[in-house]
């Protein structure tokens, strides 16, 4: 289970990487399109490939046309698996599991009690009485005011809630005001705060990796921006628009309550140069695009392919590798006593002189048959090949006689 989890952080790690690289190549487009990018980083870390790997298994029957890959499957395998797996829980595994929960519940608790300052500085809000700049064909939120120093915010997961500070349009001209609303209704279009949830439920999860709370940090920033290219690519003006975000800051203290989406997100010293310049974001070409989707239909069907490829070697030493020496497994004194049945999945590579070594338990049903199965397979011989044959697996299964 250890393991487990080491590998899928790895593979969720290498996914960053990359997606840093292809925000990189997109950072002269627009920022929507790398806001999705890091969001997708992020849901990464909630579904391992192992569960793409399990659909390609089912497929393994019909994985003859794969065969030639066995090796490229078990470099592959080496790659985004690099750690074995564990025969039991260690000492060690306990330990940090209990560390882990424990940062969980208090990564988890933050956000309790900022969803319950929230919940308060929504029920002291009352009814705005201005009326909203027209959007036709957009549906609008529900606008309240409230009396604490909050700055314009969409608040809320479910059903958002545009929350104004009261007196906000004696500070700001009309133009003003029309575009910082204009910034919060996108947000309201977009659904940010429910992105931003499903982040922080990644942050509480994932707490003790670093790369979780930087990918939350580049979803903020490409979140604003987005918005930012939103209201001027809508026909506001880039310096009013400047001016009113300025205006808001001054008179208004930013609000810290996570999952609202506000004005002063992300590097305000520079959204306010960017917005200032109005530089427009050029399209993301059709080269770009192709990359990007080959790189989205690769995360599927690599692991899928992975999986049938794997499912395919299990068999393989019943078609075209059958030992010429297979001795059985001594039957585990502990599992006979409970009478205790099970199997081992083993993975090993086979010499040119026929011999078998560096053995990995992949899985098992219990940690009794890993010490026997692979005692067993360490005295199997298979008949000389030109070259070594890795990435090969079998399974060992016990037995009782009726």
């Amino acid at each position: 289970m250890l393991t487990s989890i080491v590998n899928h952080l790895w593979q969720s790690t290498l996914l960053v990487i990359v997606i840093a690289a292809l925000a990189a190549m997109l950072r002269e487009h627009g920022a929507h399109t790398r806001y999705w990018l890091w969001w997708a980083a992020s849901v990464k870390f909630l579904v391992p490939f192992s569960l793409l790997t399990l659909l390609g298994g089912a497929f393994a029957g019909a994985a003859a046309p794969f065969e030639q890959l066995a090796d490229w499957s078990a470099a592959l395998g080496r790659l985004a698996e690099p750690m074995p797996a564990a025969t039991s829980w260690s000492p060690l595994g306990v330990a940090l599991s209990i560390v882990w929960a424990g940062g969980c519940g208090a990564v988890l608790g933050s956000y309790v009690v900022r969803a319950l300052q929230l919940r308060a500085l929504l029920g002291a809000s009352v009814p705005y009485a201005a009326n909203l700049p027209a959007r036709a064909g957009h549906r609008v939120p529900d606008v309240r005011s409230s009396a604490a120093l909050v700055e314009p915010a969409l608040v809320g997961i479910v059903r958002p809630v545009l929350l104004l500070p009261p007196g906000v349009g004696e500070h700001l001209t009309r133009a003003q005001l029309d575009a910082v609303l204009a910034h919060e209704l996108c947000h309201f279009e977009r659904r940010d705060n429910l992105t931003a949830a499903v982040h922080m439920f990644v942050e509480a999860v994932f707490w003790f990796h670093p790369l979780v709370w930087w990918v939350g940090a580049r979803l903020v920033e490409e979140r604003e921006r987005a918005c930012d290219e939103a209201v001027v690519g809508a026909g506001h003006d880039g310096r009013t628009y400047a001016e009113g975000i300025l205006n808001v800051c001054e008179h208004y203290v930013a609000s810290s309550l996570k999952c609202s989406a506000g004005v002063s997100g992300a590097d305000l010293k520079r959204r306010v140069v960017e917005i200032g310049r109005g530089r427009t974001m050029s399209a993301v070409t059709v080269r770009k695009k192709i990359l990007l989707g080959a790189f989205a239909l690769s995360t599927l069907i690599v692991p899928i392919i992975f999986g049938a490829v794997s499912g395919q070697a299990v068999a393989q030493t019943d078609r075209g590798l059958v030992p010429l020496v297979r001795l059985a497994p001594d039957y585990p004194a502990a599992a006979l006593a409970q009478r205790l049945e099970g199997w081992v999945k083993l993975e090993f590579t086979i010499t040119p002189q026929g011999a078998t070594q560096d053995i990995v338990v992949v899985d098992s049903s219990s940690p009794e048959f890993n010490e026997s199965s692979v005692a067993a397979l360490q005295r199997w011989l298979y008949s000389p090949m030109p070259v070594a044959r890795r990435g090969v697996q079998t399974i060992i299964r016990y037995q009782l006689n009726p």
